[in-house]
């Protein structure tokens, strides 16, 4: 029988196999290792974006609050602090205006009472003038007189006095007892002055 010789060359069929399973072995842990060593560095640069992203909202955020505190907010501060100021000022203009209006009130009411007492007061010098003429016997004189008074009293302005002097009745008094009755139009002629000098005191005290 013929021997059947193994060829040197040709490796056994379980070596094969076996240095196929090492190797698929190696490529497998390798592979495993590669992964292991992409997956930190995926990790890192994915959070390296988002911070990036996050740093980058921020920034615009803060541009964004800037612009309106420049742009918006500031003008619209000095606006209103301008307004603000009109206002008062125009309140104090407002004060002073009211102030004045009331002392020019008050020396309006002053004027007009001064004016009413220069008239009193020349009233009652042409009182005295009729009651001189009268005493006098001077007709003429105390006609004149008597024309100036009643004349004076119809244009005499006492407003709201507190006593009711009815100045007129006096002076016609005064005429219905000329000339034959002196005495009483002496008398009558006393009474005015005595009125003309109570609303005189009246005016006065309520200056």
């Amino acid at each position: 029988m013929a021997e059947i010789k193994e060829n040197p060359s040709t490796p056994p069929l379980n070596s094969t196999a076996k240095v196929d399973t090492e190797k698929k072995a190696k490529e497998s842990l390798h592979k495993s290792e590669v992964k292991k060593e992409e997956t930190p560095g995926k990790k890192k640069t994915f959070f390296q974006k988002a911070l990036r992203q996050i740093l980058l909202a921020v920034l615009l955020l803060a541009i964004g609050a800037g612009l309106v505190f420049f742009l918006v907010h500031q003008p619209a501060t000095k606006e209103y602090n301008a307004q603000k100021e009109e206002a008062l000022r125009l309140q104090n203009i407002e004060s002073q205006y009211n102030t004045l209006q009331g002392d020019y009130e008050d020396l309006k009411t002053r004027h007009d009472v001064a004016v009413t007492l220069v008239n009193v007061y020349q009233i009652q010098n042409n009182v005295n003038i009729a009651r001189i003429a009268l005493m006098e016997g001077n007709e003429t004189r105390l006609s004149i007189a008597l024309g100036y008074v009643e004349a004076d009293i119809g244009t005499l302005d006492i407003g709201d006095f507190p006593e009711k002097i009815d100045l007129n009745s006096r002076v016609t008094a005064v005429k219905n007892y000329l000339p034959n009755n002196t005495q009483k139009a002496l008398q009558e002629l006393n009474a005015l002055f005595d009125d003309l000098l109570l609303l005189a005191n009246n005016l006065e005290i309520t200056e």
